[in-house]
């Protein structure tokens, strides 16, 4: 079996600039896949950003399918959301009506923003997100194994953390919804990247551990702008970082190196 590797950039719809860098690192680039946020965070209410970038997106790489970046909005209230199937169909529904009208593929997966439909930050969503996943035909990032991405995390070694999510795998395998085998990304701020070559060597890392067949590295490329150190204050610098990481040399020679192919889907 060979190591494949989907290379993700999250948060598209949520700056211009950054939808306009990803859409061009989408078409010269290792990056092969986008999520996009169609709900904003606090507000619950639609993303105008989402159709933007799914336009951006669609002109310069118009064989990639959009992921759907599930937002709850925070704090959320007492006993977590009841009607939370209602609100991940919603923000799929979104998002597909804006692929259709800038003639890209159907969103092809669900993930979590900031592990909300993990219950990283509360109730847990798994049922749920399986369950639509297994209806609309969805893959869904969860990985079978927490190696890479729990690295020192001690929530994510609980007995009861690792319970719930063999639990879960366990279900979208019998729902028939695809599974990355890990999902990997730099899980702290500006401070606990500190520098772009500390930051490149996280990710040179990751990519040597990776496990044989598909898994997930995913990131948040974004220029610096006066907005983005707005809206990302405590990791703007982090974002330029990985937006630097795209296009240099040594990681894109580290891929090729480890024989590591490049795809769109798990």
């Amino acid at each position: 079996m060979t190591r494949s590797l989907v290379l993700t950039a999250d948060d598209a719809g949520t700056d211009p600039d950054a939808d306009r860098e990803i859409a061009a690192l989408l078409a010269g680039s290792p990056l092969t896949a986008v999520s996009v946020i169609t709900t904003g965070p606090e507000t619950g209410q639609e993303n105008p950003g989402a159709a933007r970038a799914v336009r951006l997106i669609a002109r310069s790489a118009p064989g990639v399918a959009p992921g759907v970046h599930i937002v709850l909005p925070t704090p959320a209230p007492d006993g977590g959301f009841d009607d939370v199937v209602d609100r991940i169909t919603a923000q799929t529904d979104a998002l597909a009506r804006a692929a259709a009208a800038a003639g890209s593929p159907p969103p092809d997966r669900l993930d979590s923003h900031q592990g909300t439909l993990y219950g990283l930050l509360g109730r847990s969503y798994l049922t749920e997100a399986i369950g639509v996943c297994a209806e609309r035909g969805l893959a869904f990032r969860l990985p079978r194994g927490l190696d890479l991405y729990g690295d020192g995390d001690p929530v994510l070694t609980s007995p009861a953390v690792r319970a719930r999510h063999a639990s879960a795998v366990a279900a979208a395998d019998a729902a028939g919804v695809r599974l990355p085998q890990v999902i990997a990304t730099h899980r702290g701020g500006d401070a606990e990247a500190r520098d772009y070559p500390t930051l490149r060597d996280h990710y040179l890392r990751l990519l040597g551990r990776l496990p044989e067949g598909a898994s997930e590295i995913f990131l948040h490329p974004a220029p610096d702008t006066a907005r983005v150190r707005e809206l990302s204050a405590p990791w703007w610098r982090k974002r330029t970082w990985e937006l630097r990481l795209l296009g240099d040399a040594v990681f894109i020679r580290e891929i090729e190196r480890q024989g590591i192919d490049l795809v769109s889907r798990w």
